[in-house]
């Protein structure tokens, strides 16, 4: 399939995954400007067992025709088409560029409570409209749940599952021996391995979620003789939320919620102040980027009368950890090593260091001037996985100078060059644009891909404040090393 153009428009590009029933390929739609990106689904008929293929076809079909009538949700692909060529049947949907929720949610590492109720929000949300419209996705999980990279929004996928529900109370549209076993272990009610999916089953596998967020394990240990979930010696948690989580994954579904809507109000009703939301990335207006300059190139010689002696001491045996100095002049530096993430940088020891690592953004670490200088300036690290959608650095780059144009209030582009990073090929943007205050900030970003990630340095700050410091953070990404 590689290379194959579909329809005389849609270029195979590269296979994303394989399913039971299909094949998933990354393609490029030659029709529009810019050819942009879609997944291309293909029904695999030759390779299934004559008794599944009705099975098959119904599911694919069905897929087609609710995202047809879902995909007009901001957080839901929309359909592009849907047809048959040399006896092939093919979908062709949104692609949406993100990481799915499986990168967050790594082993061991436990949410906060505020991030677990905003990600449940996020979900649910989405998961009401899916049930207004009749329907139960039956396969909610991490990996279909993406966050989009330009808004970090939940995005929910993969709508190959789904099970529509008459609007006659009580009919289903489709056989039980459609419903067997769709889904996926941990995350599927017991209702719903037997055949007979719910409403509630959507919920269950949404508190899986928020669980596992909470407590960094997976799959959920379950009691013997009540099948019940036990998760609450695992983590302290507000034990308003606790009962939330508890009444979503019941073993009996009728005990549990019975709508997201009902599971949202209680989600509210279990907080005594909103939870503040979560840092976005790049999308949002205090995180774009200006001035146009190869920084490698001028980071040389300011290094020379910036930093004529660099005195540096580091624990590299604690990730994210940097031993500082006593107190010095601004020539002094410290070094910033973070053995999780394979990165070092040198900064004057004079700036402040915020280390409050974000899932959802991929930020690592931002560094702030000397106290007394505007708030707006600071220089941040980010790291994106690209490993659900490999890009390289072409790739990437044009996807995030889109970003900027398309979300920043104001932007406006001032000049973008190759460079290097970390001894790596980059790309350079320097561009303008508006703060929440309307006040006009500039930024630098410069960027590298290397092993499926993406490394980003963000400089920024009003005009004024950005010029002062500009030669300074030039030294600052020239030190920048990735292991």
């Amino acid at each position: 399939m590689l290379g194959k153009t579909l329809r005389s428009r849609y270029k195979i590009i590269k296979q994303l995954g394989s399913r039971r029933f299909c094949d998933i390929y990354l393609a490029k739609d030659e029709d529009l400007p810019d050819n942009p990106l879609c997944v291309v689904k293909q029904l695999k008929p030759k390779n299934l067992d004559p008794l599944l293929l009705p099975t098959a076809r119904k599911l694919f079909t069905t897929e087609a025709e609710v995202l047809y009538r879902l995909g007009k949700h901001d957080q839901i692909p929309q359909l592009y088409a849907q047809f048959e060529e040399d006896e092939e049947s093919y979908l062709v949907q949104e692609f949406i560029a993100g990481n799915d929720l499986i990168q967050e949610l790594i082993p061991g590492r436990q949410w906060s409570e505020a991030e677990v109720i905003i990600l449940l929000k996020d979900i649910l949300e989405i998961l009401a409209f899916v049930h207004q419209n009749n329907v139960i996705h039956r396969d909610i999980k991490p990996t279909n749940l993406i966050r989009r990279r330009q808004d970090g929004k939940i995005v929910m996928i993969d709508f190959g599952s789904v099970k529509k529900v008459s609007s006659q109370l009580g009919n289903i549209m489709e056989q039980t021996n459609l419903i067997v076993g769709v889904g996926t272990q941990g995350y599927m009610p017991n209702e719903q391995g037997n055949g007979n999916p719910k409403f509630s089953s959507d919920i269950y596998a949404v508190g899986v979620i928020g669980i596992q967020a909470l407590t960094g394990t997976f799959p959920p240990v379950k009691d013997n003789n009540t099948h019940e979930i036990n998760w609450r010696n695992q983590v302290q948690v507000n034990p308003k939320l606790a009962v939330v989580l508890d009444k979503m994954v019941l073993y009996d579904f009728r005990q549990r919620y019975q709508s997201a809507e009902e599971t949202l109000q209680a989600l509210k009703d279990s907080t005594s102040s909103k939870p503040q939301p979560l840092r976005q990335q790049r999308s949002q207006p205090e995180v774009f980027a200006i001035i146009g300059l190869l920084v490698t190139v001028v980071a040389g010689i300011a290094s020379l009368i910036i930093f004529p002696q660099i005195n540096t001491i580091s624990d590299s045996n604690n990730s994210t950890n940097v031993i500082s100095q006593p107190q010095a002049n601004a020539n002094k530096v410290v070094e910033y090593i973070d053995t999780a993430d394979g990165i070092k940088i040198k900064y004057p020891e004079n700036w402040q260091k915020k280390e409050a690592p974000n899932l959802f953004t991929g930020e690592v670490v931002t560094f702030l001037p000397p106290e007394g200088n505007n708030a707006d300036t600071s220089l941040s690290i980010r790291i994106e996985d690209l490993s659900s959608q490999p890009l390289d650095l072409d790739e990437y780059t044009k996807s995030s100078i889109k970003e900027i144009t398309s979300f920043l209030k104001g932007a406006k582009i001032i000049d973008s060059s190759s460079s290097t990073l970390a001894n790596k090929s980059a790309y350079t943007v320097s561009y303008t644009g508006k703060n929440d205050r309307s006040e006009l900030i500039n930024h630098l970003e410069i960027w590298t891909v290397k092993n499926k990630k993406a490394y980003i340095i963000s400089y920024k700050g009003e005009p004024e404040q950005f010029a002062n410091y500009l030669k300074t953070v030039e030294v600052m990404i020239s030190s920048f090393e990735i292991n």
